[in-house]
């Protein structure tokens, strides 16, 4: 986690996320403008050595237990600890959201069925909207946050990938869409 954040220092929220978890069961984040000396080496923009790197594992040690928010906390009754000892379990991703605002994001899901033979085929798409964040709370249908997307190309190349695994059957990927940031 020190890694990331050191090699990231321009992203503002971490996600963790429980591998065999849904419906944000499995969501926790870390905002790291909320922990005041992380936010000051963010502002220095310092060289990444080794000693950038303890620095920052320091701070999570003192810090993360309470600055970490869990999605659905009432899950993990013990909160971080409990929510860390199931994600060493289980496994799981951290992840970097992006930086833009959260009116500006899309989270938009495709369903596609992979055939024995493996040829896929798109099922539909939809947008998913929070009741709080990393909640899922319903869906739009049709998914409009990603209009100019074609999604069967989507769903094709990434049935192509799974079925060359071994895959098949009904999958759901989901996506996030923002602005590119580099663009005017």
């Amino acid at each position: 986690m020190a890694k990331l954040i050191a090699n990231n220092l321009y992203v503002t929220t971490w996600i963790f996320k429980i591998d065999d978890e849904y419906n944000g069961r499995g969501h926790a984040y870390l905002n790291v403008d909320n922990i005041k000396s992380l936010g000051e080496l963010r502002r220095k923009q310092l060289e990444i050595n080794e000693e950038l790197i303890d620095k920052i594992i320091n701070i999570l040690n003192k810090q993360l237990a309470k600055k970490v928010k869990i999605a659905m906390g009432r899950l993990y009754g013990n909160g971080w600890n409990d929510f860390l000892s199931a994600f060493c379990k289980v496994g799981g991703v951290i992840e970097a959201a992006p930086t833009c605002m959260s009116n500006q994001m899309g989270s938009p899901s495709i369903a596609f069925f992979i055939e024995p033979d493996g040829n896929v085929e798109l099922v539909g798409s939809i947008d998913r909207f929070a009741a709080r964040d990393y909640i899922n709370a319903g869906c739009f249908f049709p998914q409009q946050s990603l209009p100019n997307m074609n999604m069967m190309t989507i769903s094709k190349s990434i049935g192509e990938i799974l079925y060359e695994k071994g895959i098949i059957g009904h999958v759901t990927v989901d996506l996030v869409s923002f602005p590119d940031p580099t663009s005017p």
